[in-house]
């Protein structure tokens, strides 16, 4: 039976947009992350979160789909997890919406 850790909540900061404007700057994205393996993962919110964070900077992303496929497959190579559920909320984002978002689930 595998093992399943869940991280929720995570706050980071990220250029992610279609438009020009949502470009400019970086933008608050809550994650929620849930990774299984055959061996008890130990992780802590503190990694999670600096490796989500890490692997962010670089990333200009228009979309939630495409990162989410990104941070998933970086999470693969970094953990030994078999399976890699990703949540990601765009507070805001369409201004009467409190937040928008995805999420989805991945197996190595």
């Amino acid at each position: 039976m595998p093992h399943v850790q869940r991280h929720e909540g995570i706050k980071l900061f990220a250029i992610i947009g279609v438009y020009e404007w949502e470009r400019e700057a970086v933008r608050p994205l809550v994650f929620d992350v849930q990774l299984a393996s055959e061996r008890p993962l130990d992780l802590d919110r503190v990694e999670v979160a600096g490796r989500l964070s890490d692997w962010l900077i670089p990333c200009r992303y228009r979309l939630l789909e495409a990162q989410a496929e990104y941070l998933a497959q970086c999470m693969f190579r970094h953990w030994a997890c078999s399976r890699v559920v990703l949540g990601i909320e765009k507070p805001g984002a369409l201004g009467e919406l409190a937040r928008v978002g995805i999420r989805i689930a991945r197996t190595r």
